[in-house]
């Protein structure tokens, strides 16, 4: 929900999210983002078809993602399937990337 302190504490230092409008975004870019309300604003979020699957220290999560949002001053209102990849450092899960792409209609 818009929350910097999670995503300070769950995405790795070295973070990378390919987002469906074809930008790569690091932590330190999405933490900026997220600093100044006016750049991101969600508007409503609903994920369904979660699949996840762990293979030791390593889990990876699949799933649709329909979304409203405000982002830098443009409204996205697009449903994407994502892949999430999660690793277990120092005791605690750590999303190391993120991959959407946006779903053909």
């Amino acid at each position: 929900a818009g929350d910097p302190a999670f995503y300070r504490k769950v995405l790795a230092e070295d973070w990378t999210r390919g987002d469906s409008d074809g930008t790569y975004y690091t932590k330190a870019g999405l933490l900026n983002l997220m600093a100044d309300a006016k750049n991101i604003k969600t508007n409503s979020e609903k994920l369904s078809e979660l699949k996840v699957r762990v293979y030791g220290d390593t889990a990876v999560a699949t799933y649709k993602d329909t979304y409203d949002i405000l982002i830098m001053g443009q409204r996205r209102a697009h449903t994407i399937i994502a892949t999430d990849t999660f690793v277990k450092i120092d005791g605690e899960w750590k999303q190391v990337a993120s991959h959407g792409a946006e779903v053909k209609k």
